[in-house]
């Protein structure tokens, strides 16, 4: 019998590709898509007849409830911190009506583990400590539990299992073009790569040595997809407080990031100059929203659950091998405004 499936974000950059490989690899299911925009809803329409489009947005609650509560998955990939949504799926999968526990796939950021450093004010420097979500899942739960900010994050993991089955995956920094209709572009790489070809130079938080793990788009949408079997089979041993992944393959300080995408513009003939300036932290937010969150703080993680529990085996090109193309996809960009 077919699944039901339910999904926001689908004009996203993660959203967008959990689509697109969903999609793919699971034609026979039922796949909805909450769409706020009609323009866009017609575009994944045309790209995905058998998609069904949900028109609403985030604050729709009553409207996200009844879907969650016919769905037997759901991935909320829209927004990491909407509360209201997040109440709602919360209720729709737990509803008494219900016959069998749902399933809810549920997107975070590794932000969360900078907390210190940010109540610190300490931004740049690099850290010795990473997590591990099989050796360190007290640790993180830790983390989560004791941070007031990381509403959802909780909320999720506050679900009865016998009723709600939970999957928490902080996002580390994504790269990569996605396969997403209507966003295929990330953030951290790409703006810094912009910055670079519209000022010659580029930046880092203090020191540059702060870390962030990081994945490809296609290996965290492949992740997606074994939660999907996963949940569709039903495996235990997966969800709630052993159910929190943390996606990475590989990992760059921010300061040789930017190092790297230079010396690529560069010999691109894109710019002239390989400076990286050093710049505080008050500076680098009024360039990049939250950036020196995004580019000053550690996010150092160990995909270790992903890969013992659902053989995820990311293939992608490394962040390196990634940058040349990320700064000629931002030269276009640039050409087209």
């Amino acid at each position: 019998m077919a699944a039901k499936v339910f999904l926001t974000g689908a004009s996203g950059y993660v959203g967008g590709e959990a689509l697109y490989q969903i999609a793919k690899n699971f034609s026979q299911h039922q796949l909805k898509c909450l769409v706020r925009d009609g323009q866009k809803a017609a575009a994944i329409s045309k790209l995905y007849p058998n998609v069904e489009i949900v028109q609403g947005d985030l604050d729709d609650s009553s409207l996200i409830e009844q879907k969650a509560r016919d769905a037997d998955v759901v991935f909320h990939l829209a927004s990491t911190k909407h509360e209201s949504s997040s109440k709602a799926i919360a209720a729709g999968l737990s509803h008494a009506n219900r016959k069998s526990p749902g399933y809810w796939v549920q997107i975070s950021g590794a932000s969360m583990f900078g907390t210190p450093e940010i109540k610190a004010n300490r931004y740049g420097e690099s850290t010795d400590k990473v997590f591990d979500d099989v050796k360190d899942v007290k640790e993180i739960l830790e983390v989560i539990k004791s941070n007031p900010a990381r509403v959802v994050d909780n909320l999720v993991l506050s679900q009865d299992s016998a009723k709600v089955k939970t999957a928490l995956i902080p996002g580390p920094m994504i790269y990569g073009k996605g396969h997403g209709p209507i966003n295929s572009r990330s953030i951290q790489g790409p703006e810094l790569a912009r910055y670079a070809l519209e000022n010659g130079r580029l930046y880092m938080v203090g020191k540059g040595e702060a870390v962030w793990s990081n994945v490809h788009i296609h290996d965290l949408g492949n992740l997606f997809t074994l939660l999907l079997e996963a949940a569709l089979e039903k495996k235990e041993g997966l969800w709630n407080e052993e159910g929190i992944f943390l996606p990475e393959n590989g990992s760059m300080s921010f300061g040789d990031i930017s190092r790297q995408i230079l010396k690529a513009a560069v010999d691109q003939k894109l710019i002239s100059s390989e400076e990286v300036e050093s710049l505080q932290p008050d500076k680098v937010n009024q360039i990049m929203p939250h950036g020196a969150v995004l580019l000053g703080t550690n996010a150092k993680l160990k995909s270790s659950r992903a890969r013992r529990d659902l053989d995820w085996k990311p293939s992608g090109p490394s962040l390196a091998e990634d940058i040349p193309g990320m700064v000629q996809d931002e030269a276009e960009r640039l050409k087209q405004r």
